[in-house]
C-alpha cells in the first residue's frame, strides 16, 4: 500500500454458544457502526455476520485510529452502554468496568492488512 492508500483494519470475534442472536441483534444497527467509524476517525464501517460469527473491516483515511472504544466509551454514554451489553455475549470478551480487559480485547482481535490488491 503506498502512502496515500487507506489503512484498513479488521476485527472478528464471535459470540457465546447459546448467544448467537442477541449477538447479531445488538451488532446490526447501521447507526451505531456509523457512530463508531466516526468516533475512531474511520471513512468506512463494514460489517459481515453469519451463524454467530462477526468480521467488522475499518477504512481509515491515513494512519489508523484517532480514539480507541475506551474512549468513545468515556464520552458516548450509548457507546458505554452498548459495549456493556456486548461484552458478556462474546466468547473471550470484556468486563466494561475493567478499561484494561478492553483493550487487551482489542489487541486479541484486531488484524491490519498484508496487502491490498486491486486489478
Amino acid at each position: 500500500m503506498g502512502p496515500r492508500d487507506p489503512m484498513l483494519v479488521a476485527f472478528t470475534f464471535r459470540a457465546k454458544k447459546g448467544k448467537e442472536l442477541e449477538f447479531e441483534r445488538l451488532l446490526r444497527d447501521p447507526e451505531s457502526g456509523r457512530r463508531v467509524a466516526q468516533g475512531l476517525g474511520a471513512t468506512r464501517n463494514v460489517l459481515f455476520l453469519k451463524d454467530g460469527a462477526m468480521i467488522r473491516v475499518l477504512e481509515f483515511p491515513d494512519a489508523g485510529p484517532k480514539a480507541t472504544l475506551a474512549d468513545l466509551a468515556k464520552a458516548d454514554p450509548g457507546m458505554r452502554d452498548f459495549l456493556r451489553r456486548i461484552g458478556p455475549l462474546i466468547e473471550g470478551g470484556f468486563d466494561m468496568d475493567k478499561p484494561e480487559s478492553l483493550d487487551a480485547f482489542n489487541r486479541r482481535i484486531s488484524f491490519l492488512a498484508a496487502y491490498d490488491v486491486r486489478p
